[in-house]
């Protein structure tokens, strides 16, 4: 029975996830609209686009720690409560404060999901079909943007663009529902219970921190090509639409690549070479891009290789967290991630501009994902380390 009841939650979770990768979306889907109604130019669309990932750093850890106090469940339908109230506040925004104020809301919303979603999955999955599990979750992300790269736009155009904000706050409600009926805590989850970060043990502040930095280089990485590539290519003679349509085959692939990381774990097991393999073969292949006359080839390859490592690399914390101190442990670990995800594209636009090189993003980049495979190393290494017994 309870084998069937974990798929059930995982699904009701899983559709409440891809209502964040939606929302995400939304400004850079109705971003000609808002610069002609509103008069937004691209600095202020690029602040809009970062301001939903920006309250992650300093809510990730709170959001976690609210959710061990007053229950996972509750936690989430509040965030899903401010993804509705951001997604409606921005439809009626008028200046850049109002809409970076709804923005924020949804950010903030958006954080408390990221959290809990990924706690509440593993208290589910946890030594049972975990990385298969947590590479179904971290699809309904880029599932989420592909929806609204599929609807958002002409939804703006056909009606208004204020119409693509609020279909936003519709998919937070459908997840709220989902969530509200689909949801049932784990017959093993910890009830509700105050968190003292005091009573950490200094190993698992250790293991926390040793297992987020490969997730949060492996996003950085994906953060940096989904955002540089299509200039890039723009730079190097394609056309808009060519360099966006280029850009949306290597993130069809990576939705595909994902899944089928978690499969190949679940059915053969060897979870370490396939992330270091994913890792190496996505960090050439992106090296590729930016060094070959056809690039085409190497976009497939990227695609198809930067999935792979997903799964194992979001179920690290779950490997060495307790019950009782996931929702702060998954608080530090998406903490962590923020940060990287949040640095990362600014660090890679003051670079640019200096080397006045558009591949020069491309090229962190791929030194993020080669990062990523070391930091993997050692994290496996302290585990192992923390695991082995004592003489």
């Amino acid at each position: 029975m309870n084998i069937e009841r974990r798929w059930r939650v995982l699904a009701a979770l899983s559709l409440a996830r891809v209502g964040m990768g939606f929302q995400f979306q939304s400004v850079a889907a109705t971003a000609p609209l808002l610069s002609d109604s509103l008069g937004f130019d691209q600095a202020q669309i690029g602040w809009l686009v970062g301001l939903y990932l920006l309250p992650g750093i300093a809510f990730a850890l709170p959001g976690g720690m609210l959710g061990a106090r007053f229950g996972d469940k509750r936690m989430v339908l509040s965030g899903l409560t401010l993804m509705i109230a951001g997604g409606l506040g921005f439809a009626f925004a008028s200046d850049i404060v109002q809409a970076s104020v709804a923005r924020a809301v949804m950010g903030v919303g958006g954080a408390v999901l990221s959290v809990l979603l990924t706690k509440m999955v593993t208290d589910w999955f946890a030594g049972k079909e975990l990385v298969l599990a947590m590479s179904i979750l971290v699809n309904t992300w880029p599932i989420g943007i592909g929806i609204a790269l599929l609807t958002q736009g002409a939804l703006a155009q056909s009606v208004s663009w204020q119409a693509a904000f609020v279909a936003t706050a519709a998919m937070a409600a459908l997840g709220m529902v989902s969530v509200f009926f689909g949801y049932t805590p784990s017959p093993g989850a910890p009830i509700a219970q105050k968190v003292d970060l005091r009573r950490f043990a200094r190993q698992e502040w250790i293991l926390i921190g040793a297992t987020a930095m490969p997730w949060m280089l492996y996003n950085a990485g994906y953060v940096l090509i989904v955002a540089f590539l299509p200039i890039y290519f723009v730079h190097s003679g394609l056309s808009l639409v060519a360099a966006g349509g280029f850009t949306a085959i290597n993130t069809i692939l990576t939705i595909a690549s994902v899944q089928a990381g978690g499969l190949l774990v679940q059915r053969y097991g060897r979870a370490n070479l396939l992330v270091h393999a994913g890792l190496a073969g996505w960090a050439l292949a992106t090296i590729g891009l930016v060094t070959s006359t056809a690039p085409l080839p190497w976009l497939i390859a990227a695609g198809l290789l930067g999935g792979l490592p997903a799964g194992v690399l979001v179920s690290l914390p779950g490997e060495v967290l307790h019950a009782e101190s996931r929702s702060a442990g998954m608080g530090i670990f998406f903490t962590v991630n923020y940060v990287g995800m949040a640095m990362a594209p600014a660090i890679a636009g003051v670079i640019a501009l200096r080397t006045a090189s558009s591949a020069a993003p491309i090229w962190m980049a791929a030194a993020c994902l080669a990062a990523a495979a070391g930091a993997f190393a050692i994290a496996r290494w302290l585990q192992k380390s923390a695991a082995a017994p004592r003489r």
